[in-house]
């Protein structure tokens, strides 16, 4: 016999005992096998899972936080042309400018800033659409013109973080940013008609209204404080439904902000008013007449401003008399959905993010002021600014 024979055959011999052996290659995994790898597949995803979505809400906030920069350097780019910042509210075209809406209209700042932040056709069409049949050429408001029924949202005023519902009325927009009212609210039950017409000096964002004479807006000069510690801009959120009792979305009815005083005690909205758990009231406070975050060119209170009166994230009141609605004077806190707190713009153009937990003074006792120093901590402090307090973010 060769030698090459000699080594086939014991090649022959080796395999046949190492497969009697079970040392042979097998063709599959045992269902034993398969399951523990599809449970480690599992547990892996699991565990990525949440810094995907962690991911995602880095990308959204950083994306919030630059629409919000956008909107304060629109309000650089708005003073550079007209030496004031726009009007919080109030009627659109006051003197040099032409009245373009009806006495009624309550026009946010927003519809001023349009030019700034690369909506100069939807300002253009909104401001020189004419009404065919009234005798003046003017519409109602904004919102009521044909260039805004026939556009679309505006992506620069929208939170990516916020689930806004669909518009059901032709020309609203959804809005999730809004303007600094400061630590003050509105005169209540004042005999001064200048108290129950405007916002009070604590903030930089005036009521303007050319009718009474009321024309009250602020240029740079009226910020002793530094802009770098001053609030300009801030989130809110949308509600689900109108008249609801989501706090952070919805305004709540509580005539316990009002202690017989002209400025009331701001902070018993978040100690006093009924709640079910932290962000929702009892039905009986809801309020149906609500446009937070609902119609972009609304100017009331309510839809278009924040206060720095109690904490980010914590519930909206207005304070409601049986006989007349009181829907302008009370607590508007900006809100989001970012974990822990919400993204504010200062008046210098930069951008902060202001957690829940910002120090707001004494809030249960603490009433609102006209002059000298915020009595509603650092978030008071930053909504002044002209209070002479020394503390920025």
């Amino acid at each position: 016999m060769s030698k090459l024979s000699m080594f086939n055959g014991g090649m022959k011999e080796c395999r046949k005992s190492l497969a009697c052996k079970g040392l042979g290659r097998r063709s599959a995994f045992t269902l034993v096998e398969l399951l523990v790898v599809i449970a480690i597949i599992g547990m892996l995803i699991a565990l990525l899972l949440p810094a995907v979505q962690a991911a995602r809400e880095a990308a959204r906030r950083m994306q919030c936080s630059n629409n919000v920069k956008q909107l304060s350097l629109s309000l650089h780019n708005y003073h550079d042309v007209h030496d004031l910042f726009p009007p919080l509210a109030g009627m659109f075209g006051t003197a040099p400018m032409p009245r373009k809406f009806s006495n009624t209209a309550s026009v946010s700042a927003l519809l001023y800033l349009l030019p700034f932040i690369e909506q100069q056709a939807l300002y253009s069409g909104t401001t020189g659409d004419i009404h065919p049949t009234n005798a003046d050429g003017r519409y109602p408001a904004p919102w009521d013109t044909p260039t805004m029924h026939t556009s679309g949202a505006i992506s620069a005023v929208m939170c990516p973080s916020n689930s806004v519902k669909a518009m059901t009325t032709a020309g609203w927009k959804p809005n999730n940013y809004v303007f600094s009212m400061g630590d003050g609210c509105w005169a209540q039950h004042s005999t001064d008609s200048a108290l129950n017409h405007t916002v009070t000096v604590r903030g930089m964002f005036f009521y303007n209204n050319d009718d009474t004479g009321l024309v009250t807006q602020k240029s740079f000069g009226g910020c002793p404080d530094g802009s770098s510690n001053t609030v300009a801009v801030s989130e809110c959120l949308t509600p689900s439904t109108r008249g609801g009792t989501d706090a952070r979305s919805n305004v709540a009815i509580y005539t316990g902000i009002w202690d017989g005083t002209p400025w009331g005690v701001p902070g018993r909205c978040m100690t006093g008013l009924t709640m079910l758990d932290r962000y929702t009231f009892d039905e009986s406070h809801a309020h149906t007449q609500n446009f937070r975050g609902e119609i972009a060119m609304c100017g009331w209170l309510s839809a278009s401003g924040f206060t720095t009166l109690t904490p980010p994230n914590t519930p909206i009141c207005i304070y409601e008399h049986q006989t007349a609605m009181h829907n302008r004077w009370g607590v508007f806190p900006p809100a989001s959905n970012h974990s822990g707190g919400v993204n504010v713009g200062l008046l210098d153009g930069s951008v902060r993010f202001v957690s829940d937990t910002v120090n707001c003074g004494n809030i249960g006792t603490a009433r609102a002021v006209k002059t000298g120093p915020s009595p509603f901590g650092v978030w008071g402090a930053l909504g002044s600014p002209d209070g002479g307090e020394s503390e920025s973010l």
